[in-house]
């Protein structure tokens, strides 16, 4: 699918969600195949090999694609299942104890093989921070990560840690869409950076304002994914 001149890029993070494969795929095969904006999932990576979905993505991956390293994800292996975009540095993740340079990484080794890393910065923000003091914290994670990167290769997502819900995407703090537009603009001024989603509870309520903004090029919803009509809403929203 060729990107219209107003489309957004939609990744839908399921985390640890549905239980079962049956659950995975019954959940896929209710999103809109081909929908206004493009559109990505990323299920578990237990169930990559099987859910059917035109642009499948990964919550995760490790740095090196084989050898001696328990419990890992190789990045060619998720080549091979035909994924097209990775999750790196989420909140989830550098709460685990992910450092910046396991990150950046990360960042390489995914572009190694040609899969798109949407790097996520905003951890260790809080709402109470002004839009200078956020800039600070995500110029800092983005110079670790981006060292020896070429910027223009990758998507970062700005989520706002105290933004992201634990599993209810309409009950949470929501970071305005004035406030999420500056921070995407300043991480494409500064950066060099071509596309920048907004994560941090996004559903169908408020996405649209977070799309109509002109830096904002997408979203990265969580729980909003796991709700099939609500997804489809997001998907295919005019703006």
């Amino acid at each position: 699918m060729k990107l219209k001149h107003n489309q957004k890029l939609i990744i839908g993070n399921w985390k640890l969600n549905p239980l079962t494969l049956k659950e995975a795929v019954r959940l896929a095969s209710k999103i809109d195949p081909q929908p206004l904006h493009e559109t990505v999932i990323c299920p578990p990576t237990l169930f990559l090999s099987s859910v059917k979905y035109p642009r499948l993505g990964a919550q995760d991956c490790f740095w090196l694609n084989k050898g001696a390293y328990t419990g890992q994800t190789s990045p060619l292996a998720l080549k091979k299942l035909g994924v097209k975009y990775c999750l790196v540095g989420h909140s989830e993740n550098r709460t685990a104890g992910e450092s910046e340079e396991m990150i950046q990484k990360k960042v390489s080794a995914l572009l190694s093989v040609k899969i798109t890393p949407v790097l996520c910065v905003g951890f260790g923000t809080t709402v109470e921070e002004d839009d200078l003091e956020v800039t600070d914290i995500i110029k800092s994670q983005l110079t670790s990560a981006l060292a020896g990167i070429d910027a223009s290769k990758i998507v970062v997502a700005y989520e706002p840690v105290w933004a992201i819900s634990s599993g209810d995407p309409y009950h949470h703090k929501m970071a305005t869409p004035d406030h999420a537009e500056k921070i995407a603009m300043f991480i494409k001024t500064k950066f060099g950076v071509k596309k920048v989603l907004y994560g941090g509870s996004a559903n169908s309520t408020n996405a649209l304002e977070f799309l109509e903004q002109p830096d904002i090029d997408g979203l990265l919803p969580g729980g909003a994914s796991l709700l099939p009509k609500d997804f489809n809403q997001i998907i295919n929203m005019s703006c």
